[in-house]
C-alpha cells in the first residue's frame, strides 16, 4: 500500500467516523425529557395545560427551573384543589436528578 492510499483510506474513515462521533456527542448532552402524561396525571390535571403552564425553553438555552407556585397557579383551571406543595413535589420527581418513574 502507497503512502498516497493509505492516506486516502485514512482520509475516507474519518470522513465516514465524525459525523457519527458528533451525533454521539450531542446526543449525550441533552438531557432525558421528562414525561409530560406521567406528570399531569400525578397533577390531575391534561398534559396540554401543564405544558401550556410551565416555561418553554428558549433555542440553545438551559430551561429554566419552574416556578411551582406560578404553575399551581395555572393548573387551577383544570383542578382547583392543587397545592403548590404537590406541584413542587412532582416538578422535583420528575427534574434534573429526580427519581424519575417513583
Amino acid at each position: 500500500m502507497t503512502l498516497t492510499s493509505k492516506i486516502t483510506a485514512f482520509a475516507t474513515a474519518l470522513a465516514l467516523l465524525s459525523p457519527i462521533a458528533a451525533s454521539a456527542q450531542q446526543q449525550q448532552q441533552q438531557p432525558p425529557r421528562p414525561d409530560m402524561g406521567k406528570m399531569a396525571a400525578d397533577l390531575g390535571v391534561s398534559e396540554d395545560t401543564l405544558k401550556s403552564c410551565l416555561p418553554r425553553p428558549t433555542e440553545g438555552q438551559r430551561p429554566e427551573r419552574p416556578d411551582a407556585a406560578k404553575v399551581a397557579s395555572c393548573l387551577k383551571a383544570d383542578n382547583h384543589a392543587i397545592t403548590t406543595a404537590e406541584v413542587n413535589e412532582v416538578l422535583g420527581k420528575n427534574g434534573p436528578g429526580g427519581k424519575r418513574g417513583s
